[in-house]
């Protein structure tokens, strides 16, 4: 039984070298997908406070975050 042709190893070699990408990628994306879910509640409340406090006027808040 002879091993594999060196196509299929090259072949397979670059399979690996993309879903070994693809996984630090997304590993990349779901990191800063949690920060941003994590930070985003708080960022409003800030904005919120801020507001109360008469720091900022409601004209100061991007129309979609109200």
């Amino acid at each position: 039984m002879s091993g594999p042709h060196p196509d299929e190893l090259n072949r397979l070699h670059a399979e690996i070298d993309h879903l070994t990408t693809v996984h630090r990628t997304a590993a990349g994306l779901a990191r800063a997908l949690a920060e941003r879910l994590a930070d985003e509640p708080l960022r409003l409340a800030d904005q919120l406070a801020r507001l109360l406090d008469g720091e900022l006027e409601p004209d100061d808040i991007p129309e979609g975050e109200t």
